[in-house]
């Protein structure tokens, strides 16, 4: 699956600026954290570099699974049309994109996210090409999401495999109080309902 244009195009601006092979270093120890499942309090995206990896070698893989099990939701659900997006673990906005891309009507979204550098880098590559309002959220998924508002639709996107397995459960049901209509959180099957 494809980037959109517009996001193609804003990732290459800010990633050319950048020596390959710091994106490539930057890269590899970003991926052996994941593959690692390490939780040692740190955030995966910790600093710009992290964020500018996960840019080159992650948002593409990550927007295709986010975009593919959106997909099945169109397929189950034809009719359903979100007009409102919350996104918990939003990273750099890859579910938003995707979202954006999957469904026209969308019109709004709260991004909720921990890591200062990929929220900045988020709201920059929003600016970039999106006709959704978006409202970006510094906080951790596991905190209290007072600040947020339910939405027709909330993406937890590979946020699970970051929490140590008793947070899980319980995120998952928090969430459920914040939809409205559709919970998706791809590649973590846990709990997972899609309305048919």
């Amino acid at each position: 699956m494809q980037l959109p244009a517009a996001l193609r195009q804003a990732l290459d601006a800010r990633l050319d600026r950048h020596a390959l092979d710091d994106l490539r270093s930057a890269g590899e120890r970003l991926s052996g954290r994941y593959r690692a499942e390490i939780r040692d309090g740190r955030q995966h995206l910790d600093g710009e570099p992290a964020v500018l990896a996960y840019l080159a070698a992650r948002m593409p893989a990550t927007f295709a699974a986010i975009r593919a099990s959106l997909e099945q939701i169109t397929l189950r659900r034809p009719d359903f049309a979100p007009d409102t997006l919350l996104d918990i673990g939003a990273g750099p906005g890859t579910a938003l994109w995707a979202a954006s891309d999957a469904f026209e009507s969308l019109r709004e979204a709260t991004l909720v996210e921990a890591s200062a550098p990929a929220l900045a880098v988020g709201q920059a590559l929003a600016e970039e090409g999106l006709a959704v309002a978006t409202r970006w959220v510094r906080g951790d998924a596991t905190a209290n999401l007072a600040e947020c508002a339910p939405a027709d639709l909330v993406t937890l996107a590979y946020v699970l495999d970051e929490l140590a397995p008793e947070a899980r459960g319980p995120l998952v049901s928090r969430l459920w109080r914040f939809t409205r209509d559709v919970l998706e959180h791809p590649a973590n099957n846990l709990n997972r309902r899609v309305p048919i």
